[in-house]
């Protein structure tokens, strides 16, 4: 009867056993996330994509099952850099912005991360390799040596001229040495360019100047515009005094082929008699006058004013 209690108790303990070690604690690997199941005796082979189950549990129990996760979802990156440039002898302040990933279905860049890197996040039975992590271990580095190298062949000028080339040969550069590690590159490119004050107001001044220069030329062409039309003014008003002094000189010329001394003579007699009529009146007539029909003609007109002046008195 004792004996049968013993076997009793025994398979009893072996049950009690069996049912502990088989049913662990349940853990979740979220999406975005990769795992691997660690054993007291190190991890196990194998990864195990985004699911629900149970850990399996050991004797004696300060012997835990862990599940490890690596996050694998893609990220948005940036990387506030100021590198040297040489061909200025300036400094550069630029980002680089980016969106990564870690590949989890390539088991061999992710096994890396499992045996290279120790988690630093841990939620009970889970510990958790962040993104950042990886990122900071393996990417950073690389983003800011590729990028004080590949800006370095540039001048500033060209870099804020050409900033999707350069970006372009950035990404491809970057591309290339990260193309074994356990994180890769989906996207990249510059953003955030802040070149020195000293070119920023060399590019101030040089525009002020552009707009002076704009300025002064259309000041140019109205002043060219007025000058213009002054000169063609001053043509018109020439041909108008061209055309006044022939009409003079033809009128001249007629008076001077139709008026004779006998002619002369006869307007001056009419005149004396006209100005004889005027009471008080003294006329010193020079003998010039009688000989040249200038002269009489002249006289002639001060007299017929001098007449007609004394007619309205």
């Amino acid at each position: 009867m004792r004996n049968l209690h013993r076997v009793f108790f025994v398979l009893l303990s072996m049950g009690l056993l069996f049912s502990i070690t088989s049913c662990g604690s349940r853990v979740e690997i979220a999406p975005g996330h990769v795992g691997k199941i660690l054993s007291p005796s190190g991890l196990q082979q194998g990864l195990k994509q985004p699911s629900s189950f149970r850990l399996p549990a050991v004797f004696p129990w300060d012997a835990n099952y862990y599940l490890i996760c690596v996050e694998t979802s893609d990220q948005a990156k940036e990387e506030a850099l100021q590198i040297f440039m040489p061909k200025d002898n300036l400094n550069l302040e630029f980002e680089v912005r980016m969106t990564l990933s870690i590949p989890g279905d390539d088991e061999k860049r992710i096994e890396s991360i499992f045996s290279r890197l120790s988690p630093e996040r841990v939620e009970g039975l889970i510990k958790v390799i962040d993104f950042d992590q990886v990122y900071k271990t393996y990417a950073a580095p690389v983003i800011r040596e590729k990028a004080r190298e590949v800006l370095a062949n540039y001048t500033i000028a060209q870099v804020m001229t050409s900033r999707d080339a350069v970006s372009t040969e950035l990404e491809k550069s970057i591309r290339l040495e990260l193309q074994n590690a356990p994180i890769m590159v989906l996207n990249l490119g510059l953003a955030d360019l802040q070149p020195p004050a000293v070119i920023v107001k060399a590019q101030e001044a040089a525009k002020e100047r552009e707009i002076a220069i704009s300025r002064a030329e259309a000041e140019k062409q109205v002043k060219l515009t007025e000058a213009q039309a002054a000169l063609e003014v001053a043509k018109k008003q020439q041909e108008v005094d061209l055309v006044e002094a022939e009409t003079q000189t033809r009128v001249n010329e007629v008076l001077a082929k139709g008026v004779n001394e006998a002619f002369v003579t006869q307007r001056m007699i009419k005149v004396m008699e006209d100005l004889a009529k005027s009471p008080n009146k003294v006329f010193i007539l020079p003998s010039e006058a009688l000989h040249n029909p200038a002269l009489m003609m002249g006289l002639h007109q001060q007299a017929l004013s001098a007449t007609t002046t004394n007619q309205k008195e």
